[in-house]
């Protein structure tokens, strides 16, 4: 098998489960050095024992709205590895809850953690970036950036600003060779998700899922990973400003 990212030294956030673990799984498979982040150090460790035999990996326990979290986790990749190639900004939270009642804490923790933790992670990594010769930014929107549904006031505003946030980063470093885009994944088989299914049922989620998006079944995380890594290597170079939607039509549906 090619590997794609061979030697290349990535971050990625939210890496203890997820996306972030799929990512993380096939990145190595496809030679990476990588740097996990996650708030959860068990989700870190498992997703390293699951990582392929001889994988290259780091884990650094860090809490992406802290600058002081993200400086360290630069520090460690660069002590590491001695440089950076791709951060994948992928951590996220989405509450949910009626906007007359959503707590204003509650708000700021979702802007802290879905826009200002890739606000201050491209600004750690982009110095080095810079220095090196470029690199590739993937910042985790949704397609609830432009289509959502009731109590998700916050966590579609924060995706929306992601989108934005990534757009103004490709425009101010595409001639740097930095480039920068938007993942915007629909329904994708993970723990949140597994969440939904025992408060809803599986009939009535399957049911739900059907009329949202076209495919009729969620996207596996292996699926998205394989959306990332185009994202992050240099099959992809023409590639900036974007926002790739993997949502198995949603955007496309009336």
């Amino acid at each position: 098998m090619t590997q794609r990212l061979k030697d290349k030294v990535c971050i990625i956030t939210g890496a203890g489960s997820g996306i972030g673990r799929g990512t993380a799984l096939l990145f190595a498979e496809h030679g990476a050095k990588l740097v996990l982040v996650d708030r959860d150090l068990d989700g870190l460790t498992q997703t390293q024992s699951l990582l392929v035999e001889g994988a290259n990996a780091l884990a650094v326990r860090a809490d992406v709205s802290r600058a002081d979290d993200i400086a360290r986790v630069v520090e460690n990749a660069l002590r590491a590895y001695g440089r950076i190639d791709v951060a994948f900004n992928n951590a996220g939270i989405m509450p949910h809850g009626d906007l007359l009642n959503f707590a204003e804490q509650t708000w700021d923790d979702v802007m802290a953690v879905n826009v200002k933790g890739m606000f201050l992670m491209c600004k750690a990594v982009i110095p080095t970036m810079l220095v090196q010769g470029g690199g590739s930014i993937i910042n985790t929107a949704s397609v609830m950036a432009t289509l959502t549904e009731p109590g998700y006031e916050a966590y579609t505003s924060s995706k929306a600003a992601v989108i934005g946030l990534s757009k103004s980063i490709a425009v101010s470093y595409a001639d740097k060779n930095i480039r920068c885009n938007a993942l915007c994944p629909g329904w994708v088989d993970t723990p949140m998700n597994t969440q939904l299914l025992e408060q809803m049922g599986a009939e009535q989620l399957s049911a739900l899922i059907k009329t949202q998006q076209p495919t009729g079944r969620m996207a596996t995380t292996r699926e998205v990973a394989y959306c990332v890594l185009f994202l992050a290597s240099d099959e992809s170079s023409a590639v900036t400003g974007s926002a790739l939607y993997v949502d198995g039509a949603s955007t496309a549906a009336i």
